[in-house]
């Protein structure tokens, strides 16, 4: 079994390893937001995944010196470990859900959330566990404040996903009320209905916008109708009346343009569209803030808060139930003797061997659910089928960088956790805060959403990093990985 004798180099390996942890979910982000459906993505992302990290499981395995206690997969093949290697295959199906959670979680609240938010609530269900398994891992007064700032970064994480999406809705609506409305075309056309008032006695002007199927009206001949221009789908939009008693009763009027256009948001049916385009893709609704993306693979523009926080929070139960699982797969102390899992002599299954099950496990089941995906999507999400995959190559490449990203990521975290030891493999939960950071300036994820939201965001950030240093020192130096 291959391992890192040195410190120095363990923590350069964990640097890689966070890096590219830190940024396979952004092509998970990228081809959602380019319209490729999840099913694809995921069958693509899952192969790279599998034909990455089991060469890698397998190389680090069968190369290094031989020792007794942690042997070659050859080797722990032929022993009687199955409840081990059972453990390890269930990590690999919540490592499956965890990440289909995530997939899913970047639609909703995006990549600058949904990360830092679901590896909190896997830390603080998976190491406290660990803990309760192993107290001699760390120091409890140290790691329980550590967990307490991961669950405080969760509960932020929440208050700025709602004020996000809040923000979202504000602009979303304002943009409405300014189509439907013709807000503007009412602005330009203030002053020449006061001109025309003011060549007249103080008479009553009548001003409406008619819908289309406009009903002939009996006017008094002393009065002359002024009509503004009509838009192509104003065919369900009520009449605006303006009584414009003098001129300064229209400055007025005009001033509450977007009171009232407020109150007819109210009625859904003046909410009519222009014509979109043949495509159905084209009709699905997207975020203003990302105008540029024209089409969205997950459709969840009419979710509710607490959807996002539900699929995030499932996503980090996975990710922190996998932990203890592989726990009990390599670990020996106190699990495996304590609990009299192995027969004598026999030592568990070593990280690179978990890690293999893990792999194969989460391969065959991540297939099975998605190609049933394809024909009853997730979601309300198209529907497509194996040709349809098969020929679909946009986005195809992301996807697979994603998978070998992943994969080559977590071998190396494996790698130099068992170099460094618990105490430096922490290092690598940082990862988060890279995708934090990738949300933030490439996908300008909290661009235009207000103070608050920067700065629940902001804090969400601090908390999450807080707690991985408490969570560092709280590590006995003389635990290993």
């Amino acid at each position: 079994m291959y391992v890192i004798v040195e410190e120095g180099p363990a923590i350069f390996v964990l640097v890689l390893s966070a890096i590219l942890l830190g940024t396979f979910p952004v092509a998970f982000n990228w081809v959602e937001l380019h319209g490729r459906k999840p099913a694809h993505t995921f069958l693509d992302f899952s192969a790279a995944f599998f034909l990455t990290a089991v060469p890698c499981s397998l190389a680090l395995s069968c190369t290094g010196p031989k020792w007794s206690f942690a042997p070659g997969f050859l080797v722990q093949l032929s022993e009687e470990n199955t409840f081990l290697v059972v453990c390890a295959c269930l990590a690999g199906v919540f490592l499956m859900l965890g990440t289909m959670c995530l997939q899913y979680g970047l639609a909703y609240a995006g990549l600058a959330v949904c990360l830092p938010y679901q590896i909190a609530v896997s830390i603080s269900v998976g190491m406290g566990v660990d803990w309760l398994m192993d107290t001699r891992m760390a120091k409890a007064q140290l790691l329980w404040v550590g967990l307490a700032f991961f669950s405080i970064s969760t509960f932020l994480g929440t208050l700025a996903h709602v004020a996000r999406l809040k923000a979202f809705k504000t602009i979303r609506d304002r943009s409405i009320v300014g189509k439907v409305v013709g807000l503007e075309d009412l602005l330009r056309q203030r002053q020449s209905l006061i001109e025309a008032t003011s060549a007249r006695s103080s008479e009553v002007e009548v001003v409406s916008l008619a819908s289309s199927s406009s009903m002939s009206r009996s006017i008094s001949p002393t009065k002359t109708p002024v009509r503004l221009n009509e838009r192509a789908d104003s065919s369900d939009a009520p009449d605006v009346i303006l009584d414009l008693e003098s001129p300064a009763g229209a400055s007025r009027r005009a001033k509450s343009l977007r009171e009232a256009g407020a109150t007819i948001m109210q009625d859904t049916n003046a909410f009519q569209e222009e014509p979109q385009p043949e495509s159905p893709k084209a009709l699905k609704a997207q975020y203003p803030m990302r105008a540029q993306y024209t089409v969205r693979a997950i459709e969840v523009t009419k979710s509710k808060p607490l959807s996002g926080i539900i699929v995030l929070s499932l996503g980090g139960l996975c990710f922190g139930l996998l932990t203890p699982l592989f726990f009990i797969a390599t670990s020996s102390l106190p699990t495996t003797d304590h609990w009299r899992i192995l027969p004598d002599g026999t030592p568990p299954l070593t990280v690179y061997n978990a890690f293999f099950f893990m792999t194969v496990s989460f391969f065959f089941l991540a297939w099975g659910w998605n190609l049933s995906l394809l024909y009853k999507p997730l979601l309300e999400c198209e529907e497509s089928s194996m040709l349809e995959y098969a020929l679909d190559w946009h986005g195809r490449l992301a996807s697979c960088t994603a998978g070998w990203a992943c994969g080559v990521g977590m071998a190396l975290q494996f790698m130099g956790g068992l170099g460094g030891g618990y105490y430096v493999a922490d290092l690598v939960k940082l990862y988060p805060l890279l995708a934090a950071a990738w949300g933030v300036m490439l996908f300008k994820e909290f661009k235009g959403v207000g103070r608050k939201a920067t700065w629940l965001f902001g804090s969400m950030c601090g908390a999450y990093l807080l707690g991985v240093i408490l969570l560092a020192f709280s590590r006995n130096h003389g635990a290993t990985a």
